[in-house]
C-alpha cells in the first residue's frame, strides 16, 4: 500500500481555537426562534403490478420505487417531515449577493441563509418556520363543503398599531367568484363580517353563510393573508463543518461547528407539506 505522509510544520503556533460560547450568546441574543421539521423519505412505493402491461406477468413482481398517492404518510410525493421542535438560528439575507443569482437564479430572490448549530444539523428539504413573524402570502382556492376551509399556510394574526387605534388582523382580503367564475367589486368579504379566523389558522365561513356573501361550493375564491415564512434547505455548502480544539488541554480533541444552510420560499419551490 502506498503511503504520502505530510510533513508537519516545526511548530503550530500561534494558535486561536473557535469559541462556542461566544457564537452561543451571538446564537441566543440575536438570533430568532424558528420550527425545525427534518425531511425523510417515505418507504411507500407502486408494484407494476398496478400497472399491468399486456399479458406480462413476469411484470406483477417488480417494484417500481413509485410513490403511493394514496399513502398517508407522504400523500404521494416520496418525502415527508417530522420531529418538529423549536430551535435558535441566525436567520440573514442571502439574495443582495449577487452569485446567488447566478448559482440560483429567481430562487434567489426569496433566499436567506441560515446558521444553525452542530446539533441541529440539516438535510436537504428541511423546512424551517420562523414562529415570530409573518409575511403576505396571496392564494386562490376552490370552496369545498363545510364551513371551515384550509388554507396552504394557517393565517397568523398580526397586531397593528394603527392611527385608529390597535388592530389585530389575519386576512387583508377575500375576493369571492360566482360558479360562473367571475367577480366584481362587491364580491369582496370582510373579516368578522363574512368570516372569522379560527385559533388554528383556518378561515370559517359561517357568518358568510347566513349572510349569503360566503364562496358558494364549487367556487373560487382569493385570499390574502399574513402567515409564518417557511423556508426549506436547498443547498448546504457546508456538508460537515468540524476543527479540533486545544484550549486548556496538552492534546487535541473534536470540535464540532456551527454550520449554514441555503434556504428559499417553500412556496417558491417546494411541495405543500
Amino acid at each position: 500500500m502506498t503511503q504520502l505522509p505530510a510533513t508537519p510544520p516545526p511548530k503550530a503556533r500561534p494558535r486561536v481555537d473557535f469559541s462556542m460560547v461566544e457564537f452561543k450568546k451571538l446564537m441566543y441574543t440575536k438570533g430568532v426562534d424558528l420550527t425545525w421539521e427534518q425531511c425523510a423519505e417515505c418507504p411507500c412505493s407502486q408494484r407494476a403490478d398496478a400497472f399491468p402491461i399486456g399479458s406480462l406477468v413476469e411484470a406483477t413482481s417488480v417494484v417500481t420505487g413509485e410513490a403511493r398517492p394514496d399513502c398517508t404518510l407522504c400523500r404521494g410525493r416520496g418525502y415527508f417531515w417530522h420531529s418538529p421542535q423549536t430551535i435558535r438560528a441566525l436567520v440573514t439575507n442571502a439574495s443582495s449577493n449577487t452569485d446567488k443569482y447566478t448559482l440560483y437564479g429567481q430562487y434567489a430572490k426569496g433566499m436567506v441563509s441560515i446558521s444553525l448549530l452542530p446539533e441541529h444539523l440539516p438535510g436537504y428539504g428541511d423546512r424551517y418556520t420562523v414562529q415570530d413573524s409573518v409575511q403576505v402570502y396571496r392564494e386562490a382556492r376552490v370552496r369545498v363543503a363545510g364551513a371551515v376551509q384550509e388554507l396552504r399556510y394557517p393565517v397568523t394574526p398580526r397586531l397593528l398599531d394603527l392611527a385608529t387605534g390597535p388592530l389585530e388582523l389575519g386576512v387583508l382580503r377575500i375576493q369571492r367568484a360566482n360558479i360562473s367564475g367571475t367577480s366584481t367589486e362587491a364580491d369582496a368579504l370582510e373579516e368578522g363580517v363574512d368570516f372569522t379566523v379560527t385559533e388554528a389558522g383556518l378561515v370559517d365561513f359561517t357568518l358568510g353563510d347566513a349572510r349569503g356573501t360566503a364562496p358558494v361550493v364549487g367556487a373560487r375564491y382569493s385570499a390574502s393573508y399574513y402567515s409564518q415564512p417557511r423556508y426549506y434547505a436547498m443547498d448546504t455548502p457546508h456538508t460537515h463543518r468540524d476543527s479540533t480544539l486545544l484550549r486548556k488541554s496538552t492534546t487535541e480533541r473534536p470540535l464540532l461547528l456551527p454550520v449554514q444552510v441555503h434556504c428559499s420560499l417553500e412556496f417558491m419551490g417546494f411541495a405543500h407539506g
